[in-house]
């Protein structure tokens, strides 16, 4: 009788444990994310200011220029994904697939409720934000292109066909603006899901030791 009543309390003690170390790796995640949102409210400082104008743009920032390094292939990935859609398509390919990818990904995320949702659609912001100075841009075509040659300049030249260069400033801050909200507000849902989930563990962790005290 001795041995049948220890094991239950065993399994019971056994159950708690892992109670207790399945919340406070939550935690820990709630943690790390916490920092990580931190990061991209550093990454999205940077980002606000470099893609501001064509000038700031132009001036070196490790940070920056690696994310866009990065994204510059998914960009001239989407001109051969709408090579064969014509010529406007194609042109505008490039910074239609380097916005969409990312967002593409956030819904994904969503669907799959997975936590790292607020960052693809952090990238989709930024990726905005970068678009827009290649928009603001086209009347000038001072940036350094990949190929070199002014006149592979896409958005010079669809705002040209479009007769829109003169209105390239405005389309630009539409785009940069539509940029900064979309990624403060995915590092304010990045923060909110990092606190709810370090909150709910909180409360199990004191919950349980509460019980155990109790028993």
């Amino acid at each position: 009788m001795m041995e049948e009543r220890a094991e239950p309390q065993s399994n019971r003690q056994h159950a708690s444990d892992n109670a207790l170390l399945k919340s406070s790796n939550a935690k820990s995640t709630a943690v790390v994310e916490i920092i990580f949102y931190l990061f991209l409210c550093y990454v999205f400082y940077l980002a606000a200011a470099r893609f501001s104008d064509v000038a700031s743009y132009r001036q070196p920032s490790m940070i920056i220029f690696f994310f866009h390094s990065i994204f510059l292939f998914i960009h001239e990935g989407g001109h051969f994904l709408f090579k064969l859609f014509g010529r406007t398509l194609y042109i505008l390919g490039g910074s239609f697939w380097q916005v969409m990818f990312p967002f593409l990904s956030f819904l994904i995320a969503i669907k799959n409720r997975q936590r790292i949702a607020p960052f693809p659609l952090f990238l989709t912001g930024f990726n905005l934000m970068d678009v827009s100075v290649y928009i603001r841009d086209a009347p000038l075509r001072q940036l350094q292109l990949l190929g070199g040659h002014r006149d592979w300049h896409d958005w010079f030249n669809l705002l040209s066909q479009w007769g829109m260069l003169d209105d390239a400033g405005t389309l630009a801050d539409i785009t940069y603006y539509l940029g900064i909200v979309i990624c403060a507000g995915s590092i304010i849902g990045g923060f909110y899901l990092a606190a709810a989930l370090f909150r709910e563990k909180d409360l199990e962790l004191k919950t349980e030791r509460t019980s155990r005290v109790t028993t």
